[in-house]
């Protein structure tokens, strides 16, 4: 049972992330008249999030595997839900129009 719950929770992560990180690409290209600059710094914090995460994976893993992916996959439930009204007012950006 434990396997299968780490294998959802690990799938839904991951499904999470696929479904995430190519709109953050295009949100971080349009931030401004320098796309290479802020795509740089896109790149920079996801390989930066992905040390640090491998690194605090590792040090609760004295808790197991599978305790270890439960109490990931829990904070990330509970990082999910701080978000939703924290993003609650985005909406896609509308050009003005010109006068």
């Amino acid at each position: 049972m434990r396997v299968v719950a780490a294998a959802l929770i690990v799938t839904a992560l991951s499904l999470g992330y696929d479904m995430t990180q190519p709109l953050l690409a295009g949100i971080v290209t349009d931030l401004g008249p320098r796309k290479g600059q802020a795509m740089g710094l896109n790149v920079f914090t996801l390989f930066t999030g992905f040390g640090l995460g491998s690194l605090l994976f590792s040090s609760v893993l004295d808790l197991g595997l599978g305790g270890a992916l439960l109490l990931f996959g829990g904070l990330e439930l509970l990082l999910s839900l701080v978000a939703i009204p924290l993003f609650r007012g985005e909406a896609p950006h509308r050009p003005q129009p010109s006068s």
